[in-house]
């Protein structure tokens, strides 16, 4: 059965429309004044819509612009007219296709096997106010091209409290106790950030049972701004993080360690926005050495090598360890996208 047409429209043109009212409240909850409300808050936002034959819409898809690499679906529902037909998935593939960018929604329990079977990667996320009770996720749908043509942009490192310095490189074999490690820096997060912690993931080497690795915790942690460091250095200060590194062209990122005498495990808080495409090329990169052993094997031969080589010279930089292991990465990187 054919997909129907998707076309573009304003919402200000079906504010008092019965069946556009009735999709948006089946993907909001909201009725009466709080669906005018809803109305009047989406009416700069775009909108998709499927239209029966006479006019009225039976599907629909709200979004808007995050930033240079994402757009954010705020509302996605169906008619049960149309729906196991592919039409939710066709509107999100307009979204992607029309915006050349990465597509975030934010979900919960309900919704969620969809964004999964759509390709999403999806992640846990806050409790949303409104459904305090409700399991909430955060769902990014990568988008090909910038995934797999990340940003280099290193010209605006700018490190804090000094830059660092040569030591030895300690790879060492994977260790039980990184999940619980994890598990605790996470805690200590949520902790400090409440809701303002969109999505907290345990990446890089550690994330890899059976991959040796330098004994530092990858946790990437996701907000609404990374430039907005108000919102959440402070904080994070006073739970026993201090900001290390901020690079404004490079998706923003900030780079938080734990704080000299805080008790946390050693980590590297890499702090991006929703819908970063680097966060998504670590996650399939975690997720793909997972599953592929020789992959992971190989991985590993490489990062021991690289350690090795630069503890003969007297140990170096962390950026020349990784440097090291760049063009494997890269190559990988290439295969996992190809496939």
């Amino acid at each position: 059965m054919s997909t129907p047409e998707i076309s573009s429209a304003t919402s200000a043109g079906f504010a008092t429309n019965p069946a556009f009212r009735a999709l948006l409240t089946d993907a909001s909850d909201a009725t009466g004044e709080e669906l005018d409300a809803l109305l009047q808050g989406i009416s700069s936002m775009e909108l998709l819509v499927v239209l029966d034959p006479v006019g009225n819409p039976q599907a629909l898809a709200v979004y808007h612009r995050l930033d240079t690499y994402a757009v954010e679906i705020e509302y996605l529902a169906v008619a049960p007219v149309l729906r196991r037909r592919g039409v939710a998935q066709a509107l999100v593939n307009r979204v992607q296709e029309l915006e050349s960018a990465m597509v975030v929604a934010r979900t919960d329990d309900d919704a969620i096997e969809f964004y999964r079977n759509s390709g999403f990667q999806c992640s846990d996320s806050a409790a949303d106010p409104r459904w305090p009770r409700n399991h909430r996720f955060i769902c990014v749908l990568p988008y090909l091209p910038l995934v797999s043509r990340p940003e280099t942009d290193s010209s605006s490192v700018e490190w804090v409290n000094g830059s660092p310095e040569p030591m030895h490189i300690a790879v060492v074999e994977p260790l039980e106790s990184w999940t619980r490690d994890f598990a605790t820096l996470a805690g200590a997060i949520t902790a400090a950030l409440g809701t303002k912690a969109l999505a907290i993931e345990h990446l890089g080497s550690t994330s890899v049972p059976g991959l040796g690795a330098k004994p530092v915790i990858d946790v990437v942690l996701t907000v609404e701004d990374p430039a907005a460091e108000a919102d959440y250095v402070r904080d994070l200060a006073t739970a026993g993080f201090t900001l290390r590194l901020r690079e404004p062209r490079w998706y923003a990122h900030r780079l938080l360690i734990a704080s000299e005498g805080s008790g946390h495990p050693t980590l590297n808080l890499h702090v991006f926005a929703p819908g970063c495409p680097e966060t998504s090329r670590m996650r399939t990169y975690r997720d793909w050495l997972r599953r592929h052993p020789a992959d992971r094997n190989e991985y590993a031969r490489i990062k021991n090598a690289a350690a090795a080589q630069l503890n003969e010279r007297g140990g170096g930089l962390v950026m020349d360890y990784n440097a090291a292991k760049e063009p494997f990465i890269r190559d990988l990187y290439a295969k996992i996208y190809a496939d």
